[in-house]
């Protein structure tokens, strides 16, 4: 077998059982070491040559066996679990999927978002106005980062640059974060309990390997999708609890096995519901009742609120350590700039370091650097209230442009609580012949059944009458609304 084009997945050795791999790492071209070994298991799991549920080698006798650090190991590991393609058991190791799973996962992240609607073959490809964007528009970001990055190059040494750094991420960012946390936020973050990593994916994933919890991880329903994949990835059972106007239902809390709870209680996608208070105390209650219980705040998009102050963070009322609150900047900065943060209470902060704290951090310095001296200098600020003041703009332009197109047949919900709102459209079409409908007319809009758990589906949640879909509030230019709301209007005659 020619080694130089084949991957070589045999059984090498066996070290207590576990089969190890085998892989050509002279065949790796310009591929990173970590990156070949990824995509060498993963191409074996596609394949079925790894079976569903067998053993991985452990990391370090991997390591060993191949001849790399056992940082490569670590981080194709990570990247197997994000994608789902393998799974973890505490205290025991690394898992192979079942490829059904893997399947559905590697069928929706090349296709489509879970976000958008997944259309028939026959849709027309054009899509000229995506108004389900969940990220910030690059176009409004690529100067000023450009900026930022080319500042840092010029004022930093090298060895801030390219040397060493904390596993938990550059101490000067993490510094700037509890800053603009004590700021915006309301809570004191001790920069030691702060984590940057690599997207708010990856810090998910980490996070079930620090807690290993011992019940199931109940999320919102509906919700965004990947987030029961990146759990279930890591072998939890989720629970989709209901909504009701104040938040997460306690009822169907209360009666799950759940001991991690992820709820984005602030604006919660795709609803737009903020949590009320008496609910955030409920919930903080639920987590102190058992050892054990955790709450993971995702607060996405605090910065963004058009009317009024932001909402205040669950962090800030709690006062035993339950909630680990979560953000991240690709909603402000693009999803090319892959960097989110989580804070830990004190004790999780410990454990983080005996558990977890050997992955060397997954941001370049040159990104976190930047982005520190891009919060201390007041540019980031500057920047969320350009686009704060253009998306409110927009927003105004296509809602108006909607309702003059739609008449009385349109309402919204959820106008200027963030970078998202709802459309709903009297109509007897479903929203998904809707929204085949808007693609094959160059629009593509996502309905808010999409985000349906595997709980049964309320009115909220209907796919026929009426119908509900989610837009991104700068997702247009105010100059192009009244087109887009004309070209819906047609394609729905």
């Amino acid at each position: 077998m020619d080694r130089y084009i084949c991957l070589i997945a045999s059984v090498a050795c066996s070290i207590t059982g576990v089969l190890m791999l085998d892989y050509d790492l002279e065949s790796r071209g310009e591929l990173s070491l970590y990156e070949f070994v990824y995509r060498s298991i993963r191409r074996d799991i596609e394949a079925g040559t790894l079976a569903p549920h067998e053993k991985l080698p452990s990391k370090r006798a991997f390591a060993q066996h191949l001849g790399v650090s056992l940082i490569t190991v670590e981080n194709a590991y990570a990247q197997l679990v994000t994608e789902g393609y393998c799974y973890t058991r505490p205290r025991s190791g690394y898992y192979v999927s079942e490829l059904s799973a893997v399947t559905s996962v590697t069928k929706r992240d090349k296709s489509a978002p879970a976000t958008f609607v997944t259309l028939p073959d026959e849709a027309h490809p054009d899509v000229r106005h995506d108004l389900s964007r969940v990220d910030a528009d690059p176009a409004m970001v690529s100067r000023v980062w450009g900026r930022a990055l080319r500042r840092v190059l010029s004022v930093e040494s090298d060895e801030e640059l390219y040397g060493p750094q904390p596993p938990k991420g550059t101490l000067r960012l993490r510094h700037a974060i509890a800053h603009k946390l004590r700021e915006t936020r309301g809570f004191e973050a001790d920069p030691a309990c702060i984590v940057v990593g690599a997207g708010s994916q990856l810090l998910d994933a980490a996070l079930v390997q620090l807690l290993q919890p011992r019940g199931s991880v109940a999320l919102e329903n509906p919700g965004y999708p990947r987030l029961a994949q990146i759990y279930e990835s890591a072998g939890l059972s989720v629970r989709s609890i209901g909504l009701d106007n104040e938040g997460m239902s306690m009822e169907e809390l209360r009666a799950s096995d759940a001991s991690l709870v992820h709820v984005m209680p602030s604006h919660q996608f795709p609803t737009g519901i903020v949590t009320s208070i008496s609910r955030r105390y409920e919930l903080l209650a639920w987590a102190s009742e058992t050892e054990g219980r955790y709450i993971v705040e995702d607060d996405y998009d605090a910065p963004f609120r058009m009317a009024g102050r932001p909402v205040a963070s669950l962090a800030s009322i709690d006062v035993a350590g339950h909630v680990i609150y979560t953000n991240t900047f690709s909603k402000s900065l693009g999803p090319a700039l892959r960097m989110a943060f989580m804070v830990l209470p004190p004790r999780l902060a410990e454990a983080w370091e005996e558990r977890v704290g050997f992955y060397a951090n997954t941001v370049i310095p040159l990104d976190q650097l930047a982005l520190a001296r891009f919060i201390e200098q007041g540019h980031y600020d500057r920047h969320v209230n350009r686009m704060r003041t253009h998306a409110r703009k927009t927003q105004d332009a296509l809602v108006n442009a909607l309702r003059e197109a739609f008449g009385g047949r349109v309402a919204f919900a959820g106008l200027n609580d963030g970078l998202h709102f709802i459309m709903q459209l009297e109509s007897e079409r479903s929203e998904r012949e809707l929204a085949v409908a808007a693609e094959a007319a160059g629009i593509r809009i996502a309905p808010l059944s999409n985000f349906a758990g595997t709980a049964t589906k309320t009115d909220a949640m209907s796919t026929t009458f009426p119908a509900r879909f989610i837009l991104r509030s700068d997702s247009v230019s105010a100059e192009e609304t009244s087109a887009v709301a004309s070209a819906l209007a047609k394609a729905w005659a």
